[in-house]
């Protein structure tokens, strides 16, 4: 041993009373949002490109769900349309009778998982992309596979929404079961407190969990992207990194909390922008499709709303995704470097 090295030193001695990190040394690491800007300029383009395909296809998979739901509603519509030429010719009032409009709700819940399945099909593709564009140079590590990632998605929706649906179920319950009219269970007259409490309680309730959920499984999809884990093991990894110390969920919190303020404020300033598509998909409904102005009025309603929701997602889930994978790279290797080294036994 020469120069001053020791056997398992962390220093290498340059000079009398100085010394410099050794190599595999920790360094200070830019921060999150420089690293980010770094990776954006770097592959940007290339992420801009990959979210323009996949938002164009799934632009395309949601207008062909659109027409099969208005096919299958197009009864509705048309006896819809009857009853006002019917009123019309009565000189009457018309509204439209509760149990169609209930049926088209039917509808569109019927669409509504088709819909989430071609929003996670998306994110999944741009997720692995930006985990790929944000590892280290060189780095080996386990990638997990596209249909992998797409399975922490649908799980994690699953879980997620469970405890807001079961809150909403349960208040429909007790607010159109037990408190219509006076019952053996719980009458009305006997706990008069009983009613506001159940009436927003659940869903309230049901609301505080899906937010805690949703904020402890963030880094779930990146986990899987970037080490290959499963369903449930990318959910438990991103809980322990996302709640392990105060100061990882502080600084997931300053990452969350912009970036879902962003994505809602440009879904707003973007649909604002996409009102006169209204009256263009009313207009082309009427001109190219069926004579029904009600039928024309949910295509004229839905316009601006698909609008929004493409330029948003091609716009912000490329520097969304690539923030989130490099939190939970930072998380990681903060994890690692505080976790205790193991015990060496002498030989």
């Amino acid at each position: 041993m020469t120069n001053g090295q020791t056997r398992g030193g962390s220093t290498h001695r340059t000079a009398p009373g100085g010394e410099r990190p050794a190599e595999g040394a920790y360094t200070a690491e830019p921060g999150i949002v420089r690293t980010t800007l770094a990776v954006m300029r770097r592959d940007g383009g290339r992420l801009y490109g990959r979210a323009a395909r996949v938002t164009g296809m799934g632009g395309l998979g949601g207008l062909l769900l659109t027409v099969v739901g208005f096919v299958a509603a197009w009864p509705e519509f048309t006896e819809i349309r009857l009853g006002a030429i019917q009123a019309r010719i009565d000189e009457d009032s018309y509204a439209p009778d509760g149990r169609r409009v209930n049926t088209m709700w039917l509808i569109l819940l019927a669409c509504l998982p088709f819909l989430i399945l071609l929003l996670h099909l998306a994110c999944t593709a741009l997720q692995t992309a930006c985990v790929r564009a944000a590892a280290e140079p060189g780095g080996s590590g386990p990638r997990g596979r596209f249909r992998t990632v797409l399975g922490v998605y649908a799980v994690r929706g699953v879980l997620v929404w469970a405890p807001l649906v079961l809150g909403i179920l349960v208040q429909l319950y007790f607010t159109t079961t037990t408190f219509r009219e006076y019952t053996v269970l719980v009458p009305l007259w006997e706990y008069p407190r009983l009613n506001p409490l159940l009436e927003y309680g659940p869903p309230l309730l049901g609301l505080a969990l899906t937010l805690s959920l949703r904020f402890g499984w963030a880094l779930a999809p990146a986990a899987s992207a970037d080490e290959g884990l499963g369903p449930l093991a990318a959910l438990r990894r991103s809980w322990s990194l996302t709640w392990g110390r105060a100061a990882s969920w502080l600084r997931t919190l300053a990452v969350a909390l912009p970036l879902g303020g962003l994505t809602v404020g440009l879904y707003l300033l973007l649909q604002a922008a996409a009102r006169p598509t209204r009256s263009w998909a009313a207009s082309l409904f009427l001109e190219w499709g069926p004579d029904n102005a009600y039928g024309a009025y949910v295509a004229g309603v839905l316009a601006p709303i698909a609008t929004a929701l493409l330029l948003t997602g091609a716009l912000v889930l490329p520097p969304a995704h690539t923030t989130l994978a490099v939190l939970h790279q930072r998380l990681a290797r903060t994890g690692e470097r505080q976790s205790p080294a193991p015990a060496v036994t002498p030989a």
